[in-house]
């Protein structure tokens, strides 16, 4: 039986060290357990195109299907690498501990990240050249010390946030960047920081974000950033309110209630209607905003969408639906 996923594997000191992965799937989902035994760490460079482990002498290393198999090198070699361009998603587990330097290096096309809080030890350069990353899934002991802090220092675009504690939170940090600027009479250069994201990602004590202070930095973000950002931001934290205050509740509120057309309609962009019917349920919209919003539904496609849009449509007044009895 071919495998459709092998790992190059190599006992460590405190676990099992993952040192190349091979799959016909863009997605790495890195195992639990190995023979048994944890798997704690991920060997430098294990999924950047800069390094291949495979190719170096590792005598006692192994190679591990999907399946939790042994599998020979052959086998394995049937595989394509996992690497560079052609990762896409990574699930890591809750048994990892350290993550070897540069271990995701110039993977550009990688977006989606899942992890555990408890992965405390990062080498050097773990996320540089990962330009595409654009949501992490991070499961939290919010009883210890955390990476969260750690990973979006160095993730510095745009980055969704799937916060799993004690709560759940769905949080946007913006991007910034910072630009060197001469002052050529004092001779001296000055850093200016563009965007809000890095207050957002210092909303920290010691490694726990502070929901409180993330939600008091509102105000500088309707400012900074784009209407669409913002308005995804509000419904974040209104729909998974964990730690919401009720005056930042308002606060949020008010805001989506004044811009419900781009909510909407960011809302049918996708093929789903969950925040659309959240939308639908919590404030109350004119028959002429949903016209224009299912048309946009229409124009991307999504039918439950126009579907729910139309039967709304049809309880209000002079557009209710005409019914025929025979």
């Amino acid at each position: 039986m071919t495998a459709d996923t092998a790992y190059l594997c190599e006992a460590g000191e405190q676990g099992i060290v993952i040192l190349s992965c091979r799959s016909l799937d863009s997605l790495a989902v890195v195992p639990e357990q190995v023979e048994g035994k944890p798997v704690t760490a991920l060997a430098p460079y294990v999924f950047s195109a800069h390094e291949d482990h495979s190719a170096v002498p590792h005598p006692n290393a192994f190679w591990q299907s999907g399946a939790g198999r042994r599998i020979s090198v052959q086998e394995a070699l049937e595989l394509p690498e996992v690497k560079g361009s052609r990762l896409e998603e990574l699930r890591l587990p809750q048994s990892l501990r350290q993550v070897g330097a540069y271990g995701f290096y110039n993977c550009e096309n990688l977006r989606r990240l899942e992890l555990y809080s408890t992965t405390l030890d990062w080498g050097p350069g773990v996320f540089t050249g990962c330009s595409g990353i654009e949501a992490v899934k991070i499961h939290v002991d919010e009883s210890r010390r955390s990476c969260l802090k750690e990973i979006l220092a160095e993730i510095r675009q745009t980055v969704r946030v799937t916060y799993d504690g004690a709560g759940q939170a769905r949080l946007i940090f913006p991007e910034y960047f910072e630009e060197a600027v001469e002052n050529t009479p004092a001779r001296i250069l000055v850093t200016n920081t563009h965007g809000c994201g890095q207050m957002y990602r210092n909303a920290f004590v010691q490694t726990q974000i502070q929901l409180a202070e993330y939600d008091r930095l509102f105000p500088y973000v309707q400012v900074q950033e784009p209407e669409r950002l913002v308005t995804e931001l509000a419904i974040g934290r209104l729909k998974f309110p964990y730690c919401l205050s009720e005056s930042h509740r308002e606060r949020y509120m008010e805001y989506v209630r004044k811009h419900r057309t781009t909510a909407a309609c960011q809302a049918v962009e996708g093929q789903g209607t969950e925040d659309l019917k959240w939308l639908l349920d919590q404030i109350t919209y004119e028959r002429e905003e949903l016209r224009i919003v299912t048309e946009a539904a229409n124009m991307k496609g999504n039918l439950s969408a126009v579907s729910l849009l139309m039967d709304r449509m049809g309880g209000k007044g002079e557009g209710r639906r005409r019914r025929f009895v025979l």
